[in-house]
């Protein structure tokens, strides 16, 4: 009887699992057409693996050299011997668990659980807090890479504000995971999680002496080759999970079509999110609701997130604040759904691994919230953080937004063709007033003028080819446009809209702002040179 209800659970659970991926991908397929879908994902995934799994993978190799010769010489036992003193009162941790944040850091999760099986180094912990490095290690994985990431991308300041704000996530996780551990199993307070015995003391370590250069030859070479290895291993985790989130996050081409392109999809995630992006605009700091796929993509894979940043950049809808909480929550999640149950698996503690989810997504959530605190904080104080100037081609755009009239209710921003609909207010997400709104925002901190002196706000190409009342509808649109990102530079210099400002804020807002915007009537001269 016992097995006719199992196998008759069976089969439910696998009709339960079809309804679902039939429900996703059809509706996915009934807005974009089932041709256009599957090329879409083959593509999608095709580029990814190209110009994103390949570009991390070369990071990897040289973050995972470089981290071997910090081992082979002495620079990991000089960092642990620094942060040491600080474990106990932030971690309530042995000084030696310094060791794996920096082992981690420099590669990945998994890294802690092999220095968590050494009886020599697990003997510094009671059972409690050799759980929470679960937590702890995961907290920094592969931080080194998403920094480097994130300042290969044109941002210095900003990737080293959300390191911090992961350390405070880390903090919170680590703890709440201790605290949980404690209450179901109060005897893990006491106990030791290994004792070292006589063999262990005898073991013979052997140090074969090499020349200088064979050292550091080796270690480049091994190093590398743990990073490809990294690089390999994230590849399931791009592709995967970053095809099905841009599917979900983009919406249709330039043409406001589909054709099968990379990179299209249903937008369904901005329009999830916009509904409730209040919350994450109080929280993070975010300015456009598709910034929430980075976070839901880092519970997976943090690799697969960082191909969703250039994406971002190309469509104008990313700023400083956003790349120092995309790396603490980058840093803190690192793809913890996919490492936690392995990772407390290895140590014996499967039953755990509940307790150390929610842990872990408090503390990232907690490590976010800190990196927007923190970049207001120093933006308040010191101004907008600096950008590298060894970045991305944005950071040396000194032109105002150029628009192009291409055809009826057709204009290009950019590299970008934006067909005007009928009806549309300014505030529409997705509209034209939006996109210049993002477009000046992401130009905002790199325009320099002289004193005194702004920047035209738009510059328009071709307009005589439209007709009054559609070039008056396109006038009405780029001062809609250029009233929000107003607003967004009074919300960020004083944490208040512009009707709730006091005229001398209001003063000196208007000369923070490098831009201007002289609104063109539209007169009888310029229909007779239509006619």
């Amino acid at each position: 009887m016992e097995n006719k209800e199992r196998g008759i659970r069976k089969y439910l659970v696998g009709i339960f699992c079809l309804i679902i991926v039939v429900g996703i991908f059809g509706s996915v397929g009934s807005v974009m057409g089932l041709p256009n879908m599957l090329n879409t994902i083959m593509k999608t995934a095709h580029d990814l693996l190209l110009n994103t799994v390949f570009y991390l993978m070369a990071i990897c190799v040289i973050t995972g050299a470089l981290g071997r010769i910090f081992v082979e010489f002495g620079v990991v036992s000089l960092l642990e011997r620094i942060l040491r003193p600080l474990m106990k009162p932030l971690f309530n941790l042995p000084g030696v668990a310094s060791l794996g944040a920096v082992m981690t850091f420099l590669s990945d999760n998994p890294a802690i659980i092999s220095l968590a099986k050494d009886k020599r180094f697990s003997s510094y912990f009671r059972k409690f807090q050799l759980i929470s490095l679960t937590n702890f290690g995961t907290a920094f994985g592969m931080g080194l890479l998403v920094i480097v990431f994130m300042i290969s991308q044109g941002y210095f300041v900003e990737p080293f504000l959300g390191l911090l704000g992961a350390f405070i996530g880390c903090i919170v996780s680590t703890r709440l995971m201790q605290r949980f551990v404690v209450k179901q199993y109060p005897n893990f307070k006491e106990e030791m999680a290994a004792v070292i015995d006589e063999a262990d003391m005898k073991a013979d370590e052997e140090v074969k002496e090499t020349s200088l250069f064979t050292r550091i030859l080796n270690s480049l070479l091994d190093g590398g080759k743990t990073g490809v290895d990294v690089g390999i291993s994230i590849i399931p985790g791009v592709l995967i999970i970053s095809t099905l989130v841009m599917i979900l996050t983009f919406g249709p081409g330039d043409n406001g079509t589909y054709d099968g392109a990379a990179y299209e999809g249903v937008a369904f995630l901005p329009w999830f999110f916009g509904h409730i992006n209040i919350v994450f605009e109080w929280l993070f700091g975010f300015t456009d609701p598709a910034l929430m796929a980075f976070p839901i993509t880092s519970l997976g894979a943090v690799g697969a997130a960082l191909s969703l940043v250039p994406e971002f950049s190309a469509q104008g809808i990313i700023d400083g604040n956003a790349i120092a909480v995309f790396t603490a929550i980058g840093m803190c999640w690192s793809g913890y759904l996919s490492t936690h149950t392995a990772m407390l698996d290895a140590l014996g503690y499967r039953k755990l691994t509940s307790k150390a989810i929610l842990a872990h997504t408090v503390g990232g959530l907690v490590a976010g919230i800190a990196a927007h605190l923190l970049f207001m904080l120093y933006a308040f104080t010191f101004g907008t953080p600096t950008t590298f100037e060894g970045g991305a081609d944005r950071y040396t755009t000194q032109s105002p937004v150029v628009i192009e009239i291409v055809g009826e209710n057709q204009v290009k921003v950019g590299d970008r063709v934006f067909t005007d609909e009928a009806g549309d207010t300014p505030e529409q997400e997705g509209s034209l007033a939006r996109v210049i709104e993002g477009v000046l925002l992401s130009n905002h901190d790199m325009v320099e003028v002289a004193e005194g002196e702004k920047l035209d706000a738009a510059d328009f190409i071709s307009v005589d080819k439209l007709s009054t009342d559609t070039r008056e509808s396109l006038i009405k649109e780029v001062e809609a446009g250029f009233a929000m990102y107003r607003n967004d530079v009074a919300e960020k210099m004083f944490n208040r809209p512009v009707d709730m400002l006091t005229p001398e804020e209001v003063a000196a807002l208007d000369e923070a702002i490098p831009f201007e915007f002289k609104r063109a009537e539209v007169t009888d001269e310029s229909e007779t040179n239509e006619q």
